[in-house]
This record gives C-alpha cells, sequence and structure tokens, in this order.
C-alpha cells in the first residue's frame, strides 16, 4: 500500500502551487526491470548540417539506424564507456522518440 500511495502523491498536483513534478520515469537501456530517471541534453557538432549517427550499440562499429542533428534535443536513458574510451549515451529524441547510441562528445548534458 505504501507503494501506491507514494506513487499517487507524486502524481498528483502540487495543491497551492499550480504545477506537477516533471520528473518522469523511464526504463534503462541496460536492465529492462530497473526504472531510471531521465536526464536531458541537446546534441551538438561543428557543422549543424552533418548528420551525427545514432546506433544500435556503443561503437562505431555498431549499425546507424537513425541519424540527429545539431541542436537536436533527446533524454538520456543510459550511459557506458565503450571499448574506444568514449562515454556513450542511449538517447530517446524527444520529438521523434527513436532510440539509439550516441557517442558523448556530440552529446551536451543540460546539467554541464
Amino acid at each position: 500500500m505504501k507503494t501506491i500511495a507514494a506513487f499517487l502523491l507524486a502524481t498528483l498536483p502540487l495543491v497551492g502551487l499550480g504545477a506537477t513534478l516533471a520528473v518522469q520515469p523511464v526504463q534503462a537501456q541496460s536492465d529492462p526491470m530497473q526504472i531510471a530517471y531521465a536526464e536531458y541534453a541537446t546534441l551538438v557538432s561543428q557543422d549543424g548540417n552533418s548528420p551525427i549517427n545514432v546506433r544500435d550499440g556503443a561503437s562505431t562499429r555498431s549499425y546507424a539506424r537513425h541519424i540527429g542533428y545539431g541542436g537536436d534535443r533527446v533524454e538520456v536513458l543510459d550511459r557506458t564507456v565503450g571499448d574506444d574510451g568514449y562515454m556513450w549515451y542511449f538517447v530517446r529524441f524527444t520529438v521523434s522518440n527513436a532510440t539509439g547510441w550516441v557517442r558523448g562528445d556530440f552529446v551536451w548534458l543540460d546539467s554541464e
């Protein structure tokens, strides 16, 4: 019962403040049973017209299923250090909901 009560309290509007909680739980890529809270970011590149590969895995050898462009907004759902030594981020595009891995030098976290 405490879990249901906590869920209801977390999703109800804040009385008198005119706002609701903005944090949304999402499924983490590495463990489908683990709940993680998304962090938002923007894709960056030196040339905004150049596509940024969004891959099936955290490696440049993985298939690039999607592309993004500098300025695209994403949710960061997971992260890992790849075999190449780069930080890789598993992202979901806020407009299309497409998901995939993007190398860290193309991701600017809002918290930075």
